[in-house]
Protein backbone atom coordinates (compact mmCIF):
# COMPACT_ATOMS: atom_id res chain seq x y z
CA UNK A 1 0.00 0.00 0.00
CA UNK A 2 1.40 3.70 -1.01
CA UNK A 3 2.25 6.08 1.87
CA UNK A 4 -0.04 9.13 2.07
CA UNK A 5 2.26 12.06 1.48
CA UNK A 6 -0.27 14.49 1.05
CA UNK A 7 -2.00 16.92 3.83
CA UNK A 8 -5.73 17.92 3.94
CA UNK A 9 -6.47 21.68 5.48
CA UNK A 10 -7.51 22.00 8.59
CA UNK A 11 -11.09 20.86 8.68
CA UNK A 12 -10.31 18.12 6.18
CA UNK A 13 -10.03 14.56 8.04
CA UNK A 14 -7.34 11.90 6.63
CA UNK A 15 -11.31 9.71 6.71
CA UNK A 16 -14.44 10.67 6.32
CA UNK A 17 -17.29 8.82 7.57
CA UNK A 18 -19.42 7.34 4.72
CA UNK A 19 -22.77 6.28 5.65
CA UNK A 20 -23.99 3.55 4.79
CA UNK A 21 -27.64 4.67 3.17
CA UNK A 22 -29.61 4.88 -0.21
CA UNK A 23 -29.22 7.54 -2.42
CA UNK A 24 -32.88 7.62 -2.30
CA UNK A 25 -32.27 8.29 1.82
CA UNK A 26 -29.99 11.37 1.02
CA UNK A 27 -32.93 13.47 -0.88
CA UNK A 28 -34.99 12.28 1.69
CA UNK A 29 -32.72 13.52 4.77
CA UNK A 30 -32.25 16.99 2.64
CA UNK A 31 -36.33 17.35 2.18
CA UNK A 32 -36.80 16.57 5.73
CA UNK A 33 -34.05 19.18 7.48
CA UNK A 34 -34.81 22.04 4.36
CA UNK A 35 -38.38 21.31 2.83
CA UNK A 36 -39.00 24.96 2.13
CA UNK A 37 -35.48 25.49 0.22
CA UNK A 38 -35.19 26.24 -3.30
CA UNK A 39 -34.10 22.96 -4.76
CA UNK A 40 -33.72 23.80 -8.83
CA UNK A 41 -34.30 26.46 -10.50
CA UNK A 42 -35.08 26.43 -14.42
CA UNK A 43 -35.83 28.72 -17.12
CA UNK A 44 -37.20 30.98 -14.38
CA UNK A 45 -39.09 28.58 -12.11
CA UNK A 46 -38.02 27.54 -8.76
CA UNK A 47 -39.11 24.22 -7.36
CA UNK A 48 -38.43 23.75 -3.48
CA UNK A 49 -37.24 20.08 -2.01
CA UNK A 50 -41.21 19.51 -0.64
CA UNK A 51 -42.22 19.91 -4.55
CA UNK A 52 -39.19 18.09 -6.28
CA UNK A 53 -40.16 15.22 -3.68
CA UNK A 54 -43.66 14.90 -4.00
CA UNK A 55 -43.34 14.81 -8.14
CA UNK A 56 -40.46 11.90 -6.78
CA UNK A 57 -43.26 9.95 -4.92
CA UNK A 58 -45.63 10.38 -7.93
CA UNK A 59 -43.42 9.23 -10.37
CA UNK A 60 -41.95 5.75 -8.43
CA UNK A 61 -45.32 4.99 -7.47
CA UNK A 62 -46.41 5.74 -11.33
CA UNK A 63 -43.43 3.41 -12.07
CA UNK A 64 -44.40 0.64 -9.78
CA UNK A 65 -47.66 0.57 -11.01
CA UNK A 66 -46.79 -0.36 -14.14
CA UNK A 67 -44.35 -3.38 -13.25
CA UNK A 68 -40.87 -1.34 -12.19
CA UNK A 69 -39.11 -3.07 -9.59
CA UNK A 70 -36.27 -3.05 -7.69
CA UNK A 71 -33.24 -3.88 -10.55
CA UNK A 72 -34.69 -3.22 -13.34
CA UNK A 73 -33.08 -0.61 -16.00
CA UNK A 74 -34.66 2.58 -16.65
CA UNK A 75 -33.21 5.03 -18.96
CA UNK A 76 -33.72 8.51 -19.12
CA UNK A 77 -32.95 10.86 -22.27
CA UNK A 78 -33.40 14.57 -21.36
CA UNK A 79 -31.38 17.59 -20.70
CA UNK A 80 -30.51 19.53 -17.58
CA UNK A 81 -34.16 19.80 -16.17
CA UNK A 82 -36.10 19.16 -13.26
CA UNK A 83 -37.68 15.58 -14.75
CA UNK A 84 -34.33 14.46 -14.82
CA UNK A 85 -33.63 15.41 -11.04
CA UNK A 86 -37.67 13.52 -10.35
CA UNK A 87 -36.51 10.77 -12.47
CA UNK A 88 -33.16 10.10 -10.44
CA UNK A 89 -34.96 10.08 -7.22
CA UNK A 90 -37.73 7.93 -8.65
CA UNK A 91 -35.32 5.91 -9.78
CA UNK A 92 -33.62 5.34 -6.74
CA UNK A 93 -36.83 4.89 -4.19
CA UNK A 94 -37.39 1.83 -6.23
CA UNK A 95 -34.55 0.02 -6.35
CA UNK A 96 -34.24 0.57 -9.74
CA UNK A 97 -30.88 1.30 -11.72
CA UNK A 98 -30.68 4.37 -13.88
CA UNK A 99 -29.45 4.95 -17.28
CA UNK A 100 -28.81 8.14 -18.54
CA UNK A 101 -28.48 8.57 -22.39
CA UNK A 102 -26.86 11.54 -23.54
CA UNK A 103 -29.08 14.41 -25.21
CA UNK A 104 -26.32 14.54 -27.79
CA UNK A 105 -26.80 10.76 -28.83
CA UNK A 106 -27.57 9.28 -31.93
CA UNK A 107 -29.70 6.79 -32.91
CA UNK A 108 -27.36 3.70 -32.92
CA UNK A 109 -26.03 5.06 -29.94
CA UNK A 110 -29.29 5.10 -28.29
CA UNK A 111 -30.22 1.36 -29.56
CA UNK A 112 -26.93 0.32 -27.99
CA UNK A 113 -27.56 1.81 -24.28
CA UNK A 114 -31.27 0.66 -24.60
CA UNK A 115 -30.51 -2.79 -25.81
CA UNK A 116 -27.42 -3.34 -23.74
CA UNK A 117 -28.72 -1.82 -20.25
CA UNK A 118 -31.73 -3.74 -20.78
CA UNK A 119 -33.84 -0.98 -20.04
CA UNK A 120 -37.62 -1.39 -19.30
CA UNK A 121 -38.82 2.18 -19.20
CA UNK A 122 -37.53 5.55 -20.54
CA UNK A 123 -38.59 8.78 -19.80
CA UNK A 124 -38.11 11.66 -22.13
CA UNK A 125 -38.38 14.51 -24.02
CA UNK A 126 -40.62 15.22 -26.74
CA UNK A 127 -37.64 16.22 -28.56
CA UNK A 128 -36.09 13.08 -28.89
CA UNK A 129 -39.39 11.17 -29.47
CA UNK A 130 -38.89 10.03 -33.11
CA UNK A 131 -35.91 8.57 -32.34
CA UNK A 132 -36.98 6.45 -29.62
CA UNK A 133 -40.03 5.35 -31.92
CA UNK A 134 -37.62 4.38 -34.30
CA UNK A 135 -35.86 1.84 -32.52
CA UNK A 136 -37.66 0.99 -29.54
CA UNK A 137 -38.88 -2.04 -30.98
CA UNK A 138 -35.40 -3.64 -31.24
CA UNK A 139 -35.43 -2.84 -27.19
CA UNK A 140 -36.62 -4.12 -24.11
CA UNK A 141 -38.57 -0.89 -23.45
CA UNK A 142 -42.02 -1.45 -22.92
CA UNK A 143 -43.15 1.66 -21.09
CA UNK A 144 -42.33 5.35 -23.12
CA UNK A 145 -42.97 8.11 -20.34
CA UNK A 146 -42.77 11.49 -22.60
CA UNK A 147 -42.48 15.22 -21.06
CA UNK A 148 -41.96 18.55 -22.45
CA UNK A 149 -39.79 21.39 -21.53
CA UNK A 150 -43.12 23.10 -20.94
CA UNK A 151 -44.16 20.66 -17.70
CA UNK A 152 -40.66 22.75 -16.01
CA UNK A 153 -42.00 26.34 -17.33
CA UNK A 154 -43.40 29.06 -15.40
CA UNK A 155 -47.56 29.11 -16.43
CA UNK A 156 -47.19 32.17 -19.03
CA UNK A 157 -43.54 30.72 -20.50
CA UNK A 158 -45.20 27.24 -20.88
CA UNK A 159 -48.33 28.34 -22.90
CA UNK A 160 -45.94 30.61 -24.53
CA UNK A 161 -43.45 27.27 -25.75
CA UNK A 162 -46.52 25.26 -26.50
CA UNK A 163 -47.77 27.38 -28.55
CA UNK A 164 -44.64 28.37 -30.15
CA UNK A 165 -43.06 24.70 -30.31
CA UNK A 166 -46.60 22.78 -30.18
CA UNK A 167 -45.82 19.30 -28.64
CA UNK A 168 -46.36 16.13 -30.16
CA UNK A 169 -49.23 13.77 -28.85
CA UNK A 170 -48.42 10.18 -28.05
CA UNK A 171 -49.54 7.63 -30.76
CA UNK A 172 -48.06 4.57 -30.28
CA UNK A 173 -48.36 2.04 -27.67
CA UNK A 174 -46.99 1.88 -24.28
CA UNK A 175 -46.46 5.71 -24.49
CA UNK A 176 -47.35 7.80 -21.45
CA UNK A 177 -47.54 11.53 -20.87
CA UNK A 178 -45.41 12.53 -18.00
CA UNK A 179 -47.48 15.39 -16.54
CA UNK A 180 -50.66 12.93 -16.65
CA UNK A 181 -48.86 10.20 -14.83
CA UNK A 182 -47.80 12.67 -11.87
CA UNK A 183 -50.86 14.03 -11.73
CA UNK A 184 -52.64 10.57 -11.26
CA UNK A 185 -50.49 8.53 -9.10
CA UNK A 186 -50.14 8.66 -5.51
CA UNK A 187 -47.84 10.93 -3.70
CA UNK A 188 -47.17 8.45 -0.43
CA UNK A 189 -43.16 7.27 -0.13
CA UNK A 190 -42.13 4.45 -1.64
CA UNK A 191 -39.40 2.48 0.78
CA UNK A 192 -37.62 -0.03 -1.07
CA UNK A 193 -34.42 -2.36 0.78
CA UNK A 194 -31.39 -1.70 -0.85
CA UNK A 195 -28.06 -3.07 0.07
CA UNK A 196 -25.89 0.28 -0.64
CA UNK A 197 -23.00 -1.48 -1.18
CA UNK A 198 -23.94 -3.87 -3.46
CA UNK A 199 -27.17 -2.59 -5.71
CA UNK A 200 -26.26 -0.69 -8.34
CA UNK A 201 -27.62 2.35 -8.31
CA UNK A 202 -26.36 4.00 -11.76
CA UNK A 203 -25.41 2.18 -14.99
CA UNK A 204 -22.77 4.76 -16.46
CA UNK A 205 -21.74 3.86 -20.40
CA UNK A 206 -17.99 5.11 -20.92
CA UNK A 207 -15.50 4.02 -23.17
CA UNK A 208 -13.50 3.57 -20.51
CA UNK A 209 -9.87 2.97 -19.86
CA UNK A 210 -9.89 0.32 -23.34
CA UNK A 211 -12.67 2.77 -25.73
CA UNK A 212 -15.04 0.04 -25.59
CA UNK A 213 -18.07 1.59 -25.18
CA UNK A 214 -19.27 -0.71 -21.39
CA UNK A 215 -21.56 0.15 -18.89
CA UNK A 216 -19.84 0.52 -15.70
CA UNK A 217 -21.91 -0.34 -12.56
CA UNK A 218 -22.01 2.28 -9.48
CA UNK A 219 -23.18 1.57 -6.31
CA UNK A 220 -25.43 3.65 -3.90
CA UNK A 221 -22.59 3.87 -1.58
CA UNK A 222 -19.90 4.82 -4.38
CA UNK A 223 -22.24 7.40 -4.98
CA UNK A 224 -23.22 8.43 -1.40
CA UNK A 225 -18.84 8.60 -0.71
CA UNK A 226 -19.10 11.24 -3.74
CA UNK A 227 -22.00 13.04 -2.43
CA UNK A 228 -20.25 12.76 1.44
CA UNK A 229 -16.72 13.70 0.34
CA UNK A 230 -17.12 16.50 -2.07
CA UNK A 231 -18.45 18.98 0.02
CA UNK A 232 -15.63 19.15 2.33
CA UNK A 233 -13.56 20.56 -0.95
CA UNK A 234 -14.63 24.32 0.06
CA UNK A 235 -13.07 24.09 3.08
CA UNK A 236 -9.86 25.15 1.33
CA UNK A 237 -11.10 28.68 0.48
CA UNK A 238 -10.17 31.42 2.80
CA UNK A 239 -14.07 32.16 3.06
CA UNK A 240 -17.24 30.39 2.28
CA UNK A 241 -20.59 31.45 1.09
CA UNK A 242 -23.36 32.41 3.66
CA UNK A 243 -26.66 30.62 3.60
CA UNK A 244 -27.65 28.12 0.82
CA UNK A 245 -25.24 27.16 -1.82
CA UNK A 246 -26.15 28.75 -5.16
CA UNK A 247 -24.69 26.01 -7.60
CA UNK A 248 -24.52 26.42 -11.51
CA UNK A 249 -25.32 22.83 -13.16
CA UNK A 250 -24.25 23.78 -16.71
CA UNK A 251 -21.96 20.35 -17.13
CA UNK A 252 -24.61 17.40 -18.66
CA UNK A 253 -26.00 15.36 -15.79
CA UNK A 254 -26.39 12.62 -18.09
CA UNK A 255 -22.31 12.46 -17.50
CA UNK A 256 -21.00 11.55 -14.46
CA UNK A 257 -18.90 14.56 -14.24
CA UNK A 258 -21.97 16.61 -13.60
CA UNK A 259 -23.36 14.37 -11.85
CA UNK A 260 -21.27 14.09 -9.06
CA UNK A 261 -20.11 17.30 -8.61
CA UNK A 262 -22.80 19.23 -9.44
CA UNK A 263 -25.85 17.15 -8.97
CA UNK A 264 -24.99 15.40 -6.04
CA UNK A 265 -23.18 17.79 -4.27
CA UNK A 266 -26.31 20.15 -4.48
CA UNK A 267 -28.00 17.83 -2.86
CA UNK A 268 -25.92 16.34 0.06
CA UNK A 269 -25.67 20.35 1.25
CA UNK A 270 -29.37 21.96 0.60
CA UNK A 271 -28.13 23.71 -2.47
CA UNK A 272 -30.13 25.28 -5.02
CA UNK A 273 -29.23 23.58 -8.51
CA UNK A 274 -29.58 26.04 -11.55
CA UNK A 275 -29.94 23.66 -14.06
CA UNK A 276 -28.64 24.87 -17.37
CA UNK A 277 -30.01 22.91 -20.71
CA UNK A 278 -27.67 24.82 -23.52
CA UNK A 279 -24.46 25.69 -21.79
CA UNK A 280 -23.37 26.91 -25.47
CA UNK A 281 -25.30 29.67 -25.19
CA UNK A 282 -22.56 31.76 -23.19
CA UNK A 283 -24.97 35.09 -22.83
CA UNK A 284 -27.48 33.31 -20.77
CA UNK A 285 -24.53 31.54 -18.76
CA UNK A 286 -23.31 35.38 -17.81
CA UNK A 287 -26.85 36.30 -16.72
CA UNK A 288 -27.53 33.38 -14.80
CA UNK A 289 -23.96 33.75 -12.94
CA UNK A 290 -24.93 37.65 -12.34
CA UNK A 291 -28.96 37.53 -11.70
CA UNK A 292 -28.86 34.69 -8.62
CA UNK A 293 -25.31 34.99 -7.33
CA UNK A 294 -23.78 31.97 -8.51
CA UNK A 295 -21.21 30.78 -6.29
CA UNK A 296 -20.25 27.46 -7.43
CA UNK A 297 -19.57 26.01 -11.21
CA UNK A 298 -17.92 22.92 -12.45
CA UNK A 299 -17.13 22.30 -16.27
CA UNK A 300 -14.39 21.23 -18.67
CA UNK A 301 -11.77 23.83 -19.61
CA UNK A 302 -12.62 24.51 -23.20
CA UNK A 303 -16.31 26.18 -21.80
CA UNK A 304 -14.03 28.34 -18.95
CA UNK A 305 -11.57 29.34 -21.78
CA UNK A 306 -14.87 30.45 -24.17
CA UNK A 307 -16.37 32.11 -21.30
CA UNK A 308 -12.87 34.22 -20.36
CA UNK A 309 -12.64 34.88 -23.84
CA UNK A 310 -16.41 36.12 -24.61
CA UNK A 311 -16.45 39.83 -26.08
CA UNK A 312 -19.07 41.36 -23.35
CA UNK A 313 -17.74 39.18 -20.12
CA UNK A 314 -16.30 42.62 -18.39
CA UNK A 315 -19.85 44.06 -18.96
CA UNK A 316 -21.21 41.38 -16.25
CA UNK A 317 -20.57 41.08 -12.67
CA UNK A 318 -19.32 37.72 -11.57
CA UNK A 319 -18.06 38.78 -8.39
CA UNK A 320 -20.51 35.91 -6.38
CA UNK A 321 -17.89 33.17 -7.61
CA UNK A 322 -16.36 31.53 -5.25
CA UNK A 323 -14.89 28.55 -6.53
CA UNK A 324 -14.79 27.02 -10.01
CA UNK A 325 -13.54 23.31 -10.46
CA UNK A 326 -12.26 22.15 -14.04
CA UNK A 327 -12.30 18.18 -15.25
CA UNK A 328 -12.44 16.55 -18.06
CA UNK A 329 -9.38 16.89 -19.86
CA UNK A 330 -6.74 18.71 -18.79
CA UNK A 331 -6.71 22.57 -18.00
CA UNK A 332 -4.06 24.66 -19.85
CA UNK A 333 -2.41 27.33 -17.59
CA UNK A 334 -3.41 29.94 -20.75
CA UNK A 335 -7.30 28.87 -19.96
CA UNK A 336 -6.69 28.69 -15.95
CA UNK A 337 -5.31 32.50 -16.12
CA UNK A 338 -7.18 33.95 -18.83
CA UNK A 339 -10.46 32.98 -16.79
CA UNK A 340 -9.33 33.98 -13.30
CA UNK A 341 -8.25 37.46 -14.83
CA UNK A 342 -11.53 38.09 -15.96
CA UNK A 343 -13.78 36.40 -13.32
CA UNK A 344 -12.08 37.24 -10.25
CA UNK A 345 -12.75 33.33 -8.71
CA UNK A 346 -9.71 30.36 -8.10
CA UNK A 347 -10.16 27.80 -10.85
CA UNK A 348 -8.94 24.55 -9.98
CA UNK A 349 -8.26 21.18 -11.95
CA UNK A 350 -9.58 18.36 -11.03
CA UNK A 351 -9.55 14.37 -12.06
CA UNK A 352 -11.53 11.50 -12.29
CA UNK A 353 -13.53 8.83 -14.55
CA UNK A 354 -17.11 7.17 -14.82
CA UNK A 355 -15.14 4.02 -13.21
CA UNK A 356 -14.75 6.09 -9.84
CA UNK A 357 -17.86 8.20 -9.86
CA UNK A 358 -15.70 9.92 -11.12
CA UNK A 359 -13.91 12.58 -8.85
CA UNK A 360 -10.28 10.77 -7.08
CA UNK A 361 -7.67 14.15 -7.30
CA UNK A 362 -9.00 17.74 -7.27
CA UNK A 363 -6.51 20.77 -6.20
CA UNK A 364 -6.66 22.59 -3.01
CA UNK A 365 -8.49 25.44 -3.86
CA UNK A 366 -6.01 27.80 -2.46
CA UNK A 367 -4.00 30.02 -4.15
CA UNK A 368 -1.04 28.87 -2.21
CA UNK A 369 -1.84 25.61 -2.14
CA UNK A 370 -2.92 24.41 -5.67
CA UNK A 371 -0.45 23.22 -8.03
CA UNK A 372 -1.22 24.59 -11.83
CA UNK A 373 -0.64 21.48 -14.22
CA UNK A 374 -1.20 19.14 -11.60
CA UNK A 375 -4.79 17.00 -11.10
CA UNK A 376 -4.00 18.19 -7.28
CA UNK A 377 -3.88 15.43 -4.56
CA UNK A 378 -6.36 12.56 -3.65
CA UNK A 379 -9.52 13.06 -1.92
CA UNK A 380 -9.93 11.56 1.79
CA UNK A 381 -10.65 8.09 1.32
CA UNK A 382 -8.91 7.82 -1.49
CA UNK A 383 -5.49 6.35 -2.22
CA UNK A 384 -3.51 6.65 -5.67
CA UNK A 385 0.04 5.05 -6.64
CA UNK A 386 1.94 5.51 -9.81
CA UNK A 387 2.67 1.89 -10.83
CA UNK A 388 4.94 0.16 -14.03
CA UNK A 389 3.01 -0.78 -17.10
CA UNK A 390 4.89 -3.58 -17.51
CA UNK A 391 5.52 -5.34 -13.66
CA UNK A 392 2.59 -3.63 -12.17
CA UNK A 393 5.13 -3.00 -9.23
CA UNK A 394 4.59 0.85 -7.80
CA UNK A 395 7.14 3.45 -8.88
CA UNK A 396 7.98 5.29 -5.43
CA UNK A 397 10.54 7.72 -7.56
CA UNK A 398 9.22 11.22 -8.09
CA UNK A 399 8.53 12.58 -11.82
CA UNK A 400 8.81 8.82 -13.45
CA UNK A 401 5.70 8.17 -15.31
CA UNK A 402 3.62 5.10 -15.08
CA UNK A 403 -0.03 3.93 -15.02
CA UNK A 404 -2.14 6.06 -12.63
CA UNK A 405 -4.14 3.29 -9.65
CA UNK A 406 -6.79 4.52 -7.82
CA UNK A 407 -8.29 2.90 -4.96
CA UNK A 408 -11.54 3.94 -2.79
CA UNK A 409 -14.70 4.02 -1.67
CA UNK A 410 -15.93 5.30 -5.43
CA UNK A 411 -14.03 2.83 -7.40
CA UNK A 412 -17.07 0.99 -9.41
CA UNK A 413 -18.30 -3.02 -8.56
CA UNK A 414 -17.34 -3.63 -12.04
CA UNK A 415 -18.51 -3.34 -16.05
CA UNK A 416 -22.31 -4.78 -16.72
CA UNK A 417 -22.41 -8.17 -18.50
CA UNK A 418 -18.64 -7.51 -19.42
CA UNK A 419 -16.24 -9.84 -16.84
CA UNK A 420 -13.27 -9.92 -19.01
CA UNK A 421 -12.96 -5.88 -18.90
CA UNK A 422 -13.87 -5.87 -15.20
CA UNK A 423 -10.93 -8.07 -14.20
CA UNK A 424 -8.62 -6.23 -16.83
CA UNK A 425 -9.39 -2.70 -15.06
CA UNK A 426 -10.02 -3.71 -11.27
CA UNK A 427 -6.74 -5.36 -9.96
CA UNK A 428 -6.85 -6.63 -6.54
CA UNK A 429 -9.25 -3.61 -5.47
CA UNK A 430 -7.54 -1.73 -7.45
CA UNK A 431 -8.90 0.65 -10.57
CA UNK A 432 -5.95 0.77 -13.47
CA UNK A 433 -7.30 3.81 -15.08
CA UNK A 434 -5.40 4.05 -18.87
CA UNK A 435 -3.80 7.05 -17.85
CA UNK A 436 -0.14 7.41 -17.51
CA UNK A 437 1.15 10.19 -14.71
CA UNK A 438 3.46 11.61 -12.30
CA UNK A 439 3.62 11.96 -8.55
CA UNK A 440 5.33 14.60 -7.03
CA UNK A 441 6.57 15.82 -3.34
CA UNK A 442 3.43 16.67 -1.67
CA UNK A 443 1.60 14.22 -3.21
CA UNK A 444 0.18 15.97 -6.16
CA UNK A 445 -0.50 14.08 -9.50
CA UNK A 446 0.05 15.15 -13.01
CA UNK A 447 -1.14 13.51 -15.86
CA UNK A 448 1.15 12.83 -18.65
CA UNK A 449 -1.41 11.28 -21.16
CA UNK A 450 -3.58 8.68 -22.09
CA UNK A 451 -1.75 5.64 -22.83
CA UNK A 452 -3.26 5.03 -26.22
CA UNK A 453 -2.90 8.69 -27.12
CA UNK A 454 1.13 7.95 -26.92
CA UNK A 455 3.09 8.83 -30.33
CA UNK A 456 6.36 6.54 -31.24
CA UNK A 457 8.46 8.28 -33.14
CA UNK A 458 11.40 6.51 -34.38
CA UNK A 459 11.15 4.79 -30.71
CA UNK A 460 11.14 7.25 -28.68
CA UNK A 461 7.61 8.08 -26.74
CA UNK A 462 5.66 11.91 -27.15
CA UNK A 463 2.88 12.22 -25.04
CA UNK A 464 0.77 14.93 -26.99
CA UNK A 465 -0.44 16.67 -22.98
CA UNK A 466 3.73 17.60 -22.93
CA UNK A 467 3.19 19.13 -26.58
CA UNK A 468 0.36 20.84 -26.27
CA UNK A 469 1.32 22.46 -23.42
CA UNK A 470 3.83 24.21 -25.26
CA UNK A 471 1.78 25.25 -28.21
CA UNK A 472 -0.99 26.89 -25.74
CA UNK A 473 1.75 29.13 -24.77
CA UNK A 474 2.10 30.70 -28.22
CA UNK A 475 -0.67 33.76 -28.54
CA UNK A 476 -1.53 33.24 -31.98
CA UNK A 477 -2.88 29.90 -30.86
CA UNK A 478 -6.31 29.86 -29.59
CA UNK A 479 -7.09 25.90 -28.75
CA UNK A 480 -4.69 22.88 -29.73
CA UNK A 481 -4.66 19.04 -29.99
CA UNK A 482 -2.05 17.04 -30.64
CA UNK A 483 -2.41 13.66 -32.55
CA UNK A 484 -0.38 11.05 -33.97
CA UNK A 485 0.05 10.54 -37.84
CA UNK A 486 1.08 7.21 -39.44
CA UNK A 487 3.07 6.78 -42.35
CA UNK A 488 4.88 3.83 -44.08
CA UNK A 489 8.00 4.40 -41.83
CA UNK A 490 5.80 4.57 -38.44
CA UNK A 491 4.83 7.71 -36.20
CA UNK A 492 4.43 11.43 -36.72
CA UNK A 493 3.34 13.90 -34.25
CA UNK A 494 0.47 16.07 -36.11
CA UNK A 495 -0.91 19.55 -34.59
CA UNK A 496 -4.24 20.51 -34.94
CA UNK A 497 -4.66 24.24 -34.37
CA UNK A 498 -7.50 26.73 -34.07
CA UNK A 499 -5.94 30.34 -34.57
CA UNK A 500 -6.33 33.09 -32.09
CA UNK A 501 -9.09 35.42 -33.08
CA UNK A 502 -7.58 38.32 -35.59
CA UNK A 503 -4.70 36.27 -36.22
CA UNK A 504 -2.80 34.29 -39.03
CA UNK A 505 -1.74 30.81 -39.30
CA UNK A 506 1.22 29.64 -38.68
CA UNK A 507 3.69 27.33 -40.69
CA UNK A 508 5.42 24.44 -39.91
CA UNK A 509 8.77 26.43 -39.49
CA UNK A 510 7.52 29.25 -37.59
CA UNK A 511 5.99 25.78 -35.27
CA UNK A 512 9.40 24.71 -35.25
CA UNK A 513 11.08 27.51 -34.29
CA UNK A 514 8.77 28.59 -31.00
CA UNK A 515 9.42 24.80 -29.88
CA UNK A 516 12.98 24.02 -30.67
CA UNK A 517 13.69 25.61 -27.51
CA UNK A 518 11.17 23.74 -25.31
CA UNK A 519 10.82 20.51 -26.79
CA UNK A 520 13.11 17.75 -28.20
CA UNK A 521 13.34 17.52 -31.87
CA UNK A 522 11.14 14.49 -32.40
CA UNK A 523 8.44 15.77 -30.28
CA UNK A 524 7.61 19.00 -32.73
CA UNK A 525 4.58 18.56 -35.10
CA UNK A 526 6.02 17.55 -38.27
CA UNK A 527 2.35 18.31 -39.67
CA UNK A 528 0.41 20.97 -38.78
CA UNK A 529 -3.43 21.43 -39.36
CA UNK A 530 -5.84 24.40 -38.84
CA UNK A 531 -9.57 23.90 -38.45
CA UNK A 532 -12.47 26.18 -37.30
CA UNK A 533 -13.17 24.07 -33.99
CA UNK A 534 -11.84 21.07 -32.57
CA UNK A 535 -14.44 18.10 -32.75
CA UNK A 536 -15.47 17.13 -28.97
CA UNK A 537 -17.73 14.59 -27.27
CA UNK A 538 -21.03 15.85 -25.47
CA UNK A 539 -19.64 16.71 -22.15
CA UNK A 540 -16.95 19.12 -23.76
CA UNK A 541 -13.44 16.83 -24.23
CA UNK A 542 -11.39 17.23 -27.67
CA UNK A 543 -12.08 13.77 -29.51
CA UNK A 544 -8.74 12.62 -30.39
CA UNK A 545 -9.70 9.66 -32.26
CA UNK A 546 -11.51 12.07 -34.55
CA UNK A 547 -7.94 13.90 -35.64
CA UNK A 548 -5.77 11.14 -36.44
CA UNK A 549 -5.09 10.48 -39.38
CA UNK A 550 -3.27 7.11 -41.27
CA UNK A 551 -1.01 8.55 -44.34
CA UNK A 552 0.57 4.79 -44.58
CA UNK A 553 -2.82 4.60 -47.40
CA UNK A 554 -2.37 5.89 -50.37
CA UNK A 555 -5.65 7.87 -50.27
CA UNK A 556 -6.15 8.99 -46.54
CA UNK A 557 -7.11 12.29 -45.88
CA UNK A 558 -7.94 14.33 -42.32
CA UNK A 559 -10.84 13.23 -40.33
CA UNK A 560 -13.91 15.52 -40.88
CA UNK A 561 -12.06 17.72 -43.68
CA UNK A 562 -14.77 19.88 -44.53
CA UNK A 563 -14.15 21.95 -41.17
CA UNK A 564 -10.22 21.64 -42.21
CA UNK A 565 -8.80 25.00 -43.45
CA UNK A 566 -5.53 23.15 -44.63
CA UNK A 567 -3.24 21.19 -43.81
CA UNK A 568 1.07 21.63 -44.08
CA UNK A 569 3.44 19.52 -43.92
CA UNK A 570 7.31 19.74 -43.28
Amino acid sequence: MPKKIWNYCEGIPDTIEVPEISMSELFRQTVDKYPERNATHFKGKFMTYTEIEEDVNRLANALHDLGIKKGDTIAILTPNSPQFVVTFFATMSLGAVLTAISPLATVKEIRFQLQDSEAKAIIAMDLFLDKIREIKDETNIEHVIISSVADALPPVTAFLYKYVIGRKNPKVRGELVYKKVLKTASDKRINTEIKVKEDVAVLQYTGGTTGIIKGAMLTHYNLIAQATIIPYWDKWLPEVPDGQYQILGVLPLSHIFGLSTSFFWSIAVGGCLYLVPDPRDLDSLLVEIQNNGIQFMNAVPVLFQKLAEHPKIKKFDLTSLYMCISGGEALPETTSQKFEKASGCILVEGYGLSESSPVTHVNPANYDKRKVGSIGIPLPNTTAMIVDIDTHEEISEFGVPGELWIRGPSVMKGYWNNKEETENTLVKGWLRTGDIATNSEGGYFSIVDRAKDMISVSGYKVWPNEVEDVLYTHPDINMVAVVQSKTETGEMVKAVLVAEPGSKELTQPEIKAFCKEQLAPYKIPKIIEYRDELPRSPVGKVLRKLLRTDNSVPDSKPASPEISKKTIKS
